[in-house]
C-alpha cells in the first residue's frame, strides 16, 4: 500500500507538520495535512467514510517535527488494519490500539528527538561552525574583523553546520516512515533500528572536543603576548567567562533550563563588547 511515491508525498509533507501549530490541539492540523494523500488512497473505495477518519487525526498530536515520521508510518500502518477491519468487534480493537500507538508513539519520539536534535546536535553544529571559521582565519575573539574576509568564508561555517544538521534530519524523516510502516509492533515501529542513546553519546563526545578546541584557542589569544595581564579588559573578559561557567554548572544542578543563561550571557556579553 505504501508506494515509494507514497512516501515521497508523506516525506515531503512532513515538513509542514508544524502548520496551523495551536495551543489547544498542538500539531493536530499538521497530522492531518501530513496524512490525507495516504487517507485518500486508502479510502478510496469508501469515500463517504474519509470525513469521520479524518477527525481522529484532528485530535491531540504533539512530538519532535524531525522525528516525527515514525509517528506518520506506524499510524499509516495501523489504518490499514482499521480499514481492514470485518466485525465491529476488530474494529473496536483495532481503534483502540491505533489511539494508544499515536498517543505512546508521540511521547516516546518527542523524547529521543528533542535529547538528539535540540540537545545535542544543534549545538554541535553551531561548536563545528565556529571550529571551521578558526580554520579558515576568521578570529572572531578580535572586535573588529577584517574587511577583507570574502562571504563564502563568512558562509563556509554556516553551510557546513546546516549541511550536518540538516543531513541527519532528512535521513531520519525518510526513513523513519519506511521503517515504522514495515516494521512489527514488538519492535518498537522501527526506533529500535536505530541506536539512539549512543548516537547522542558520540556526539555530545565530540562536542566536548569542539568546545575544548574553542576555549584553548580563546585562552591562548588572550594570554599570549599580553603587555598588560591585568588590564581592565582582560580582568572583565575573565570574570565574565569564569561567572558563567560557574552559572552554568549551578543551574544545571538546579535543573533550570539553559536557554535562559544563553540568552543572558549573549546580552551580557554584546555589552561588554560595546567597551
Amino acid at each position: 500500500m505504501l508506494t515509494r511515491l507514497l512516501q515521497f508525498r508523506l516525506f515531503v509533507r512532513s515538513f509542514f507538520i508544524q502548520t496551523g501549530w495551536n495551543f489547544a490541539k498542538y500539531q493536530n492540523l499538521g497530522l492531518a495535512f501530513v496524512m490525507y494523500p495516504f487517507l485518500k488512497k486508502l479510502y478510496q473505495p469508501d469515500p463517504e467514510a474519509l470525513p469521520s477518519v479524518l477527525q481522529r487525526y484532528l485530535e491531540n498530536f504533539n512530538t519532535q517535527p524531525m522525528i516525527a515520521s515514525f509517528c506518520i508510518g506506524a499510524l499509516a500502518k495501523q489504518e490499514e488494519l482499521l480499514a481492514q477491519s470485518k466485525t465491529l468487534a476488530v474494529y473496536q480493537q483495532r481503534l483502540s490500539e491505533w489511539n494508544g500507538i499515536k498517543r505512546s508513539l508521540s511521547i516516546t519520539t518527542a523524547s529521543i528527538g528533542d535529547r538528539l536534535f535540540w540537545g545535542v546536535l544543534k549545538p554541535f553544529t553551531l561548536l563545528m561552525a565556529l571550529c571551521i571559521w578558526l580554520l579558515l582565519d576568521i578570529n572572531f575573539f578580535e572586535l573588529n574583523l577584517s574587511p577583507l574576509l570574502s562571504y563564502w568564508e563568512i558562509w563556509n561555517g554556516c553551510l557546513m553546520a546546516f549541511i550536518a544538521f540538516n543531513s541527519i534530519a532528512l535521513l531520519v524523516k525518510w526513513k523513519g516512515i519506511s521503517l515504522s510502516y514495515r516494521a512489527e509492533n514488538n519492535g518498537c515501529f522501527g526506533l529500535t533500528q536505530f541506536d539512539w542513546n549512543k548516537t547522542i553519546y558520540n556526539i555530545k563526545r565530540m562536542g566536548i572536543v569542539f568546545a575544548a578546541i574553542l576555549l584553548l584557542w580563546g585562552v591562548y589569544y588572550f594570554v599570549h603576548n599580553i603587555r598588560e595581564p591585568f588590564s581592565l579588559a582582560f580582568i572583565t573578559r575573565s570574570v565574565l567567562v569564569l561567572f558563567f561557567i560557574i552559572i552554568s554548572l549551578v543551574t544545571r544542578g538546579l535543573r533550570i533550563p539553559n536557554m535562559y543563561l544563553y540568552i543572558i550571557s549573549l546580552l551580557t556579553f554584546c555589552v561588554a563588547c560595546l567597551f
